[in-house]
């Protein structure tokens, strides 16, 4: 076997282990208003992410916004991944 697919072999079970996309878990916030204060938002993200953190998990990507615009409203979508000692 050359270093090459060596290489490939490990970067391929690198990506299976930690970037498969059915070890990640999703977490919503609440909707807010358009124009409620963005600091309740804030805090519900914080709330969620110190829930998921305890059980082992992190923050895998930035949050993304859900908008609705024809209902003014909008929430954050978290995304998680399991901590290396919590792969199981």
């Amino acid at each position: 076997m050359s270093i090459f697919s060596k290489i490939q072999d490990y970067q391929d079970d690198l990506v299976a282990r930690f970037c498969h996309p059915k070890r990640r878990m999703e977490a919503r916030t609440e909707w807010f208003a358009e124009d409620a204060d963005h600091e309740l938002l804030r805090e519900d993200c914080l709330r969620r992410i110190l829930f998921f953190e305890q059980r082992g998990f992190y923050l895998f990507q930035e949050p993304q916004i859900e908008h609705e615009p024809a209902s003014r409203r909008m929430r954050a979508v978290l995304t998680f991944k399991p901590t290396e000692s919590n792969q199981g």
